[in-house]
């Protein structure tokens, strides 16, 4: 694993050592293993003759802990050393120092990487409500891909740059998780809210293509980052927007005419 991550440039973080689940990627491919198997073999069995569950408070329960959890995350990423005007949008160089702010930095990733782990819960709600629509290959390789490249992110790339990311998709995700929290108080609601889910979608493709620009401005000749890492990040977020692009235009834009 050291010789391939040293050949895309990455350096392996020895402040992240005996980190909790950060020694080996082995466990969250494992967790990622788990989670394919409920939701595509153990949880469609078990659902197979019974009723659909009502968890409406608990769901609710969820998107509240959510949005707390990444205002929280936004919060701590920023005063860790961009509101201190540390970093900027632009080049910031990949170091890895291990003054207070940087270490903070650091524990950011590591927070994010359990709130990503914590996600793959939604798929385990819908196959449980039988909503088994919404359990797409859009969303199932969103959150997958997401939590993998959290532990990559605590594990090699635990920097400033990439924490831009993190509190561009926590920002989203509170709109988001805002969202799913006032559809679940009834019919009344989600009548109010009959447009967001559209503008959400959008919200979505509007951040990759921020976090496209951003890793273009990581591969400028001139900026000391890990290129090859970048080049194998890039065209995930390329997939993930081109997935969400089709399914809006097959969602609101087909409907609309």
């Amino acid at each position: 694993m050291a010789s391939s991550m040293g050949a895309l440039g990455l350096i392996e973080d020895r402040r992240v050592t005996g980190w909790f689940l950060m020694s080996s990627v082995w466990p969250t491919l494992y967790l990622a293993l788990i989670y394919l198997a409920l939701i595509y073999g153990l949880l469609p069995t078990y659902m197979r003759d019974r009723k659909p569950f009502k968890l409406n408070r608990i769901i609710q329960a969820y998107n509240i802990f959510q949005v707390i959890a990444c205002v929280f995350i936004i919060y701590w990423i920023a005063t860790s050393g961009w509101v201190q005007g540390r970093y900027s949008f632009g080049c910031v160089p990949f170091t890895y120092p291990e003054d207070k702010q940087a270490m903070s930095l650091l524990k950011g990733f590591h927070l994010t990487y359990f709130l990503k782990a914590i996600e793959l819960i939604e798929t385990i709600f819908f196959a449980l409500r039988k909503k088994y629509s919404q359990i797409t290959k859009l969303h199932v390789y969103h959150h997958v891909s997401t939590m993998l490249f959290a532990w990559f992110g605590c594990k090699y790339t635990g920097t400033a740059m990439p924490s831009l990311h993190i509190m561009l998709n926590s920002f989203i995700h509170i709109l988001m998780y805002t969202y799913y929290f006032l559809s679940c108080l009834g019919p009344k609601w989600q009548k109010r809210l009959v447009h967001w889910k559209s503008r959400l979608t959008m919200a979505q493709m509007v951040q990759f293509t921020i976090l496209i620009i951003h890793i273009m401005v990581g591969l400028q000749p001139s900026c000391p980052t890990p290129k090859l890492f970048l080049m194998m990040y890039l065209p995930n977020v390329i997939l993930i927007f081109k997935m969400f692009y089709d399914f809006y235009k097959k969602s609101y834009t087909i409907k609309s005419k």
